[in-house]
Order: structure tokens, then C-alpha cells, then sequence
């Protein structure tokens, strides 16, 4: 016990430095590398995973705790959560983890769930990064500091993000189900907690849950992306070894939820146009082989357009939309049904409708064909989650959670062993009304009841002891993250209709190809009013050609673990791609076919319709959509026969109702075209068989209308503030915007970058309005301000946005007014300036490690001829920027004399 104590005090004295120093080392234990997962342990009971992959230029380190609100006692409910921001705050040997999280730029998260919280960070690949971000979780682990006065301020910004959860019609209903479902179980406990819980718990009591479940037992650290194996060992020797085993015994939850016994009913009354009808049924947890086919199951029910509930509720216009899932949980879950009903829908008579298809769930012959669908559609997730290695590391998150990353494997074996038989004992097992909550007793006599299967740590550990996985995977290439490496990998053409492309060799994993290509369409004159045509041409275009229906097309996008979505933005008309190497050829064919022989069924415009509207109704009565919407109609004054009208969103539920087939096929047959379009390709490609590719869907595909570009007006923008009141609203939001001109060219540019970083945006919540408003006074869980600067034209503006409550309207809006005077008045310091120098620079090489980025440049280049090595001067010129620089730059271009602000939120609460 005194060698015990011994440690214990030098661990919390000792600099994260000298740490390291003060035990004798213990280097991690190997136990087994399943398909790239390389797992090790230490004796004090943590557990790491290594996921190596040179092909990233970018690393990730996650922290996983085995604790959620499933964990929460009497008194606790959001406990985890809260604590999960409190680790933010600071440590007694590091101090502030935000500032130094900001100064090392990249991106940070915590998150919180029913079984688990985690940490992760993304920096560039290099060992300085890998080294700080475990030294400083391994400090975080024992050392946060957890003072009242940062509960004090934090408990604010919690509120603030419960009451945003609570203007969501759709989750306060799903929430309500849950808590209505679990008669006695956690799961039946949202994990952002109860207000009153979150708003009187004490920091020793909060100390005295982090102090037992912030412990090396119950962790698991997963390293992933590009790092040196040797060294993350080293670290994790270094850092964590010398971290005592705990001497308590967690001994984990015990509740299991008893059997329901008659159907249970849920009525939520709230402010809101949404109308929702939705069912809850006691299911199975992630360990279960059941999993994997409740899963296949609600595919074959929900999917758009082959599932049995879609045809038979939205292709029948009796519902607009639904959608399912079942959480990755560690005791027995819900499959959660969720239907939108439009507002001229009576809700009653839908909700029992929705019920008695519902029941037909167990009764249904399911076919061969439902289950390869199902399968396709599952292992195309499946296969593209394990060939992105950053998110399949913060992925395994979830799975810990559930009672361990080898559960990954299983439930993949599970999904590929599925049968018929599978599918229909599931259906028939879990989908009894007695089993659902959509309260009354009904009794009744010789009730068939569902008690979900318990599954022991000892079982799971059974499941997994001897698991060994597939072969393991080619690696790919390691790519620098650099500008001066992808004009070296950089190939560009024009097609014989004079399209231009950007072909990007950078291997990715499992050959993976990613594509994203910008149609520029149509003029002033042809435009004007067809905002909605235009929208609803794109949704429609992949719902069936002159050769195959929407169901083949998206059958055999999922067989080939492929996608292609389209999308129109002014006169952009977006088509993005992601499929693999050896599909490529096929699924750009498939692109071809739908954009040539597009047929626009009379019925899917129809349902479509009906989905946009139901969704632009529950908007009506949100404060962030009514804010941002009249801050555009209020900041941009155009005309309604201008192609920059923002229509209110009633004009835009009424222009959609106008949309007719004949409009839209119109619109396609004259406006659509690549003639005037870009795109890049990035993946370890062929150039010449891609390009020939690229020839033959886009080649002959023609605009009959010529494009030209439509330019926006300057509006000078003159200070207002106005309020919309939004009754019954928890949550608030504040918007504005200044106008002024400006092109990425100019002079004063680079200066402007950075005070925007200073002043709103830059950092890990650092910069000055996050720091007042979220860090200081917890007055807002969310706030920042932007920059829009343009390429072609000079309409600039700096914007800003604050979520609140909205009893702290006025103490927001004083808030940012003031940071900004200060700023204007006494300018910026010089350490600010240095830090924000360094954090920019760290952000921009994180992003060069991101495919989209470098996608995106590329077909800046393409359209705008702007050079790739714009991106590295822009930095260049930010790094030599003089502080008197910075400061004339923000005094020049913004003044609280040329804002527009609106607020948005229930004003007349007290």
C-alpha cells in the first residue's frame, strides 16, 4: 500500500515531461493482429489498437472509456456527458487543453453515448503530434483539474446544447419512445441528461465519476493512420504504463429489461408543423447474431425504392418518408421506425395505418432477392468503412462500446453468413405488438412474450477469444501532403465537348476511387424562377432510365459498394462518385446511362414533392431555418425573377407544388450539359483508360442553351437587429452578416484571413467570440463568424452565428458586440497573432491530408485557373503578416455600423 501511494503522488506532481521518469517502463503486450487491427495491452488492464496506414498523411488518436449514461446513477443523468466537456477545461500538469489543442491545430472531438465516451484527435503525421496527443490523454486520464468554476460556466453551454436536441421534433419523439420503451434500463435515459441533473451536480461529485471510470482498466487507446508502430509503443510505454491498476472493481451494470407485455403509446405535444409517427421494438444487442440480421431486415423494409414499408407508405403517398435503425449498443437494443406525414394527412388514422403494416412485418414471404439486396447494401458500408482508416478508427468507438472491437469482424461474418431463415426468425421473434411502443393495459391470455437474449462479459469474451479474421490487405502507397506532390501526381484534359478534368494518382485504401464533378449550366434569362425545377430535376435523375428502374440502378450501385449523388446549387449542377478501382468503368457507365436516358417517373417527382414540403413545414417553425432564411432575404434584396432569390419557405413549399414533369424534362433536355463542366478523379488510376472513361459519360452530353455566368449585386449592408419569435422553442439563434467587396486577389485578403481566425474563427475554440461566449460565460454551446470571399467576383462578406437560450438573447448579443468593439477599438496582441499563425498553418497541412481537399483544389484550378500553389502562397503571406497588418485589415472591412443581425427563438420566456 506505501509503494501504492508512492506512485500515485508522484503521477499527480511530476510534469507530463518527467512522467515517464518516474516508473520503471512496460512495454506494451502483442496479442494478435486481425486483418490490420493490431491489438496490444498493458498489465495495468488498458488496451491499444494499432491501425497503421502509410497510405494517410494524417494520424488519429482515440481514447475510449467504458462509461456512458448507461452508467448514470440516481441524481446523474447527463453526468458523463458533462464530464465529458469538463476534460477540456485543463489538467494540473498541461493547463489548458483547448489553447494547446488550438495551437497544435487539426481536429479534436469528445463524444459521448449510452456505453462509452471518447477523445479523439487529427493532426498531420509526424512524431512531435503523436507524441503530445498521448502524453496528453495519458495526463487527462488522472489529472483533470475539474473546478467548480469551470462547471459553473460549463453546465451553461450543456443546457444550451440540450435545448438545441429540444427544438427537434424528430428527436424529442425518438427520445420519448426510448424513455417510454425501457421500463427500467439506462438506454431509457438520454445520454445529454436531464436538465436538473446537469445543472446542480457539484464538481466533487463529478470528480468522484471521472476518479472511477477515468482509469487505465477501463480504456481503450486506438492509434490509426500514418505513425511510426516503434515509436506510438514507446509513447504508450512512456505515458500510460506507469498508470497504477485501479484497485476498485467496476463491476459493471446488471439491469436487464424485462420482457414488455402489451404495446405502449407515447404522445408528444410540442410547437412545430412536423407530423411523425414512430415505433420502437425491444431488439437485440450488437454481440447477438441477431444483430446482423435485424439489420439486413430493416433494409429490406425501408429502402428507397425496393422496401416493403417504402412501397407500401411513401410510394403510396401515405407517409413522405421513414427511415430505421437499430444503435450499437451493448445490452439489447430498439429497432426504431420513423414516418413523416404530410400535413394534410389526418395522424390518427395514419398512425394506425403505420401500425398495421407494421404487424405485417412477421407475416411477409420474404424473398432471395430481398436478402442479397439487403446484404449488398450492408457489406458496401461495411467494405467502405474499413478502407477509410481515420473514420474506421473513431468508428471503433462504438464497438468498444459495445463489448469489444472484434465484434466488428463477427457481425461482418454474421451479415455475410445471413439466410432466408435468418431473416424471417427475426421478423417473426421481435415484431409482435406486444414488443412495441408507438399507454394503455389490455389484457389478454396466453401472451407470447419477447425476453431479448443477456449476453456476460464472459460469453462475449468467449465469441471473440480465439477470433483471427481474413487475410490481411494489401497496404497502400504513402502520399505526402503537400502541393508540390500532387502537381507531381496531377494530370489534366479536355474532353472533345470541352470539358476539363484533374486525374489525382494518390492510392488510396482497397483501391478506392472518389469523384466530383461540377456541371456549369445555363444564363440569367433561362434560370430565372427555376430554382425548384432545377432541384427536383437533380433529386429525380437516378430514379429510373430508359433501360433500367430506380430499383436495378440502385441494386447494382450496391452490389459494385457504389454510389453517385447529384445535386444543384445556382448554376452548378454537382455529380459526386465514390466506388473502387475495378468498378469504376461500370459505374461511370451507369453515370452515363442516367444522364443521358433519364425518364423522370411521374410518381417519384410526385413523392418527391411530398418530401420536401413535409420537411420545409417542420421548418417553418425552427428558429436556425427561419433565421437563416430571413437574413438572406434581408442581406440580399434581389428581385423574385433574380436567379439569387431567396424565397421564404412557404414560397418555397408553393413553388414545388407548381414543379410539373413537363418543367423538369425540359430542364434537363435544354439546360443540362458538361460542355462547360470540370471534374477530378482521385484514386490509383490509369490515366488513359480513365480519361477514355470520362469521354464516354460526358463527352456527348450537351447543353442545347449556352452557358454564362451570372453574377450576384453588392448590396451595402446597414446595421439591424430583428427578432422572430418561435413559441415553445427551447433553444435560440443568433445570425448576421456585413457586405463589402473583396476577391481572393486582393491585397488585403491574407490580412483579413487571419483577423477572422483571431476574432471568430480560428483554433480549437480559442479564438475571441468562443472564448466569451462558450468559455467564459457559457452563454452559448455554439459560436464563431466565417468569411465568404470569392473567386471571380467581389461580393464579400464576414458572417457570425451564436446558438443560445433564449433568456440570454440580450446578454449574447451584448456579448459579441462588445468582443468586437474591443477588437476594432484596441486591435489584436501579438501573442494572438503568433498563435493563430501556427494554428492556421497546422490546419492547412491537415487539410492537405484530406482527399476532399485536394479534390476541391484541383477543380478550383479547373474552373477558375487559379494555381495550386495559391494554396501554400496564401499561407506564405499569412506567415509574414505584420500585426498593424492584421489590425488595419479588420478595422477596414468590418463595422457594427454595416451588421445585420437576426435572432431567431421564444423571446417571451422568462
Amino acid at each position: 500500500m506505501k509503494k501504492f501511494l508512492l506512485s500515485l503522488t508522484l503521477m499527480t506532481t511530476l510534469s507530463a515531461g518527467n512522467l515517464a521518469y518516474a516508473q520503471k517502463h512496460e512495454a506494451p503486450k502483442f496479442v494478435t493482429n486481425i486483418e490490420g487491427t493490431k491489438e496490444y495491452s498493458l498489465s495495468n488492464g488498458m488496451k491499444i489498437l494499432l491501425l497503421p496506414d502509410p497510405s494517410q498523411s494524417n494520424m488519429v488518436v482515440n481514447i475510449i472509456y467504458n462509461v456512458g449514461s448507461k452508467d448514470e446513477g440516481y441524481g446523474e443523468k447527463g453526468m458523463a456527458h458533462l464530464l465529458e466537456h469538463m476534460l477540456f477545461k485543463s489538467t494540473k500538469n498541461l493547463g489548458d487543453i483547448k489553447k494547446q489543442l488550438s495551437d497544435k491545430g487539426g481536429a479534436a472531438n469528445g463524444t459521448t453515448w449510452y456505453d462509452r465516451t471518447n477523445y479523439y484527435e487529427i493532426f498531420p503525421s509526424n512524431d512531435e503530434n503523436l507524441k503530445w496527443a498521448l502524453m496528453m490523454e495519458a495526463d487527462r486520464m488522472i489529472n483533470a483539474t475539474i473546478l467548480q468554476s469551470d462547471l459553473d460556466k460549463e453546465f451553461s453551454v450543456v443546457r444550451n446544447e440540450f435545448e438545441i436536441g429540444e427544438n427537434d421534433p424528430s428527436g424529442v419523439l425518438m427520445e420519448k419512445v426510448f424513455s417510454a420503451a425501457y421500463l427500467w434500463h439506462n438506454y431509457g435515459n438520454s445520454t445529454i441528461g436531464s436538465k436538473e441533473d446537469i445543472e446542480r451536480v457539484k464538481a466533487p461529485v463529478l470528480r468522484k465519476f471521472y476518479e472511477k471510470y477515468y482509469q487505465p482498466d477501463n480504456a481503450t487507446l486506438v492509434i490509426a493512420g500514418k505513425f511510426d508502430e516503434a515509436n506510438a509503443l514507446k509513447y504508450v510505454s512512456e505515458y500510460f504504463a506507469p498508470l497504477p491498476k485501479p484497485t476498485r472493481e467496476l463491476g459493471g451494470t446488471y439491469t436487464v429489461e424485462p420482457a414488455q407485455d402489451g404495446e405502449k403509446f407515447v404522445e408528444v405535444r410540442r410547437s412545430g408543423d412536423s407530423k411523425i409517427v414512430s415505433a420502437g421494438y425491444h431488439a437485440a444487442a450488437y454481440a447477438d447474431k441477431d444483430y446482423a440480421a435485424l439489420d439486413a431486415l430493416i433494409e429490406v423494409l425501408t429502402a428507397d425504392p425496393s422496401g416493403y414499408l417504402y412501397k407500401n407508405l411513401v410510394e403510396t403517398q401515405k407517409v413522405s418518408s421513414l427511415w430505421a435503425y437499430s444503435p450499437t449498443v451493448r445490452d439489447a437494443g430498439l429497432v426504431y421506425f420513423h414516418f413523416d406525414v404530410p400535413k394534410d394527412k389526418d395522424l390518427e388514422a395514419t398512425k394506425n395505418l403505420v401500425r398495421s403494416e407494421l404487424d405485417k412485418i412477421a407475416t411477409i414471404a420474404y424473398t432471395e432477392q430481398d436478402l442479397a439486396r439487403a446484404k449488398a447494401k450492408l457489406l458496401k458500408q461495411i467494405e467502405n468503412t474499413k478502407n477509410n482508416t481515420i473514420n474506421k478508427a473513431i468508428g471503433y468507438t462504438e464497438i468498444v462500446g459495445a463489448g469489444g472491437y472484434k465484434l466488428a469482424f463477427l457481425y461482418r461474418d454474421n451479415v455475410e453468413k445471413l439466410s432466408l431463415a435468418d431473416l424471417n426468425r427475426v421478423a417473426q421473434k421481435y415484431f409482435k405488438s406486444n414488443n412495441r411502443t408507438v399507454g394503455i393495459f389490455i389484457p389478454s391470455k396466453d401472451e407470447q412474450r419477447v425476453k431479448p437474449a443477456e449476453f456476460s462479459n464472459e460469453q462475449i469474451a468467449a465469441l471473440t477469444k480465439d477470433y483471427k479474421g481474413k487475410a490481411l490487405e494489401k497496404e497502400a502507397a504513402p502520399f505526402e501532403a503537400s502541393i508540390a506532390n500532387l502537381k507531381n501526381n496531377l494530370k489534366e484534359g479536355v474532353l472533345s465537348n470541352g470539358m476539363k478534368y484533374g486525374l489525382v494518382n494518390k492510392e488510396l485504401k482497397g483501391e478506392k476511387i472518389i469523384a466530383n464533378f461540377k456541371l456549369l449550366i445555363g444564363n440569367e434569362k433561362e434560370l430565372a424562377g427555376k430554382s425548384s425545377v432545377g432541384a427536383l430535376t437533380a433529386a429525380l435523375l437516378s430514379s429510373g432510365t430508359k433501360t433500367k428502374t430506380k430499383e436495378q440502378i440502385q441494386d447494382r450501385l450496391d452490389q459494385l459498394n457504389s454510389s453517385i449523388y447529384f445535386r444543384t446549387s445556382g448554376q452548378n449542377f454537382l455529380i459526386n462518385v465514390s466506388t473502387y478501382k475495378n468498378n469504376f468503368a461500370e459505374v461511370m457507365d451507369i453515370l452515363q446511362d442516367i444522364l443521358a436516358n433519364a425518364t423522370f417517373p411521374q410518381n417519384e417527382l410526385t413523392k418527391m414533392i411530398a418530401e420536401n414540403n413535409t420537411y420545409l413545414e417542420a421548418q417553418q417553425k425552427d428558429p436556425q431555418a427561419i433565421a437563416s432564411n430571413e437574413l438572406q432575404r434581408l442581406a440580399n434584396p434581389y428581385p423574385k425573377e433574380s436567379i439569387f432569390y431567396t424565397p421564404t419557405l412557404q414560397e418555397e413549399i408553393d413553388n414545388n407544388k407548381k414543379v410539373t414533369r413537363d418543367q423538369i424534362t425540359a430542364f434537363y433536355q435544354n439546360l443540362m450539359g458538361a460542355n462547360d463542366g470540370l471534374g477530378t478523379v482521385l484514386g490509383s488510376i490509369d490515366a488513359k483508360t480513365t480519361a477514355n472513361s470520362l469521354e464516354k459519360t460526358f463527352g456527348k452530353f450537351t447543353a442545347k442553351i449556352k452557358y454564362s455566368e451570372v453574377k450576384p449585386t453588392y448590396f451595402e449592408t446597414k446595421k439591424l437587429d430583428k427578432n422572430f419569435i418561435t413559441p415553445d422553442k427551447e433553444n435560440a439563434v443568433a445570425l448576421g452578416t456585413e457586405k463589402f467587396r473583396m476577391d481572393q486577389k486582393h491585397p488585403d485578403y491574407a490580412a483579413l484571413v487571419l483577423a477572422n481566425e483571431i476574432l471568430g474563427s480560428g483554433g480549437f475554440l480559442s479564438a475571441r467570440l468562443p472564448m466569451r461566449l462558450r468559455e467564459k460565460e457559457g452563454i452559448s454551446y455554439g459560436v464563431g463568424s466565417y468569411l465568404s470571399v470569392p473567386v471571380t467576383n467581389d461580393v464579400a462578406s464576414w458572417n457570425y452565428y451564436a446558438f443560445l437560450n433564449p433568456t440570454k438573447r440580450d446578454a449574447v448579443e451584448a456579448a459579441w458586440k462588445e468582443e468586437v468593439s474591443k477588437a476594432l477599438k484596441d486591435g489584436f496582441t501579438a501573442q494572438e497573432l503568433a498563435d493563430n499563425k501556427k494554428s492556421y498553418a497546422n490546419v492547412q497541412q491537415t487539410n492537405l491530408g484530406m482527399d476532399n481537399t485536394l479534390i476541391n483544389l484541383v477543380n478550383k484550378k479547373l474552373q477558375y485557373g487559379v494555381s495550386l500553389d495559391e494554396y501554400d502562397a496564401l499561407n506564405t503571406k499569412i506567415q509574414a503578416l505584420k500585426l498593424e497588418e492584421v489590425n488595419a485589415a479588420l478595422k477596414k472591412y468590418l463595422s457594427l455600423d454595416k451588421i445585420i443581425s437576426v435572432y431567431a427563438g421564444d423571446f417571451n420566456k422568462k
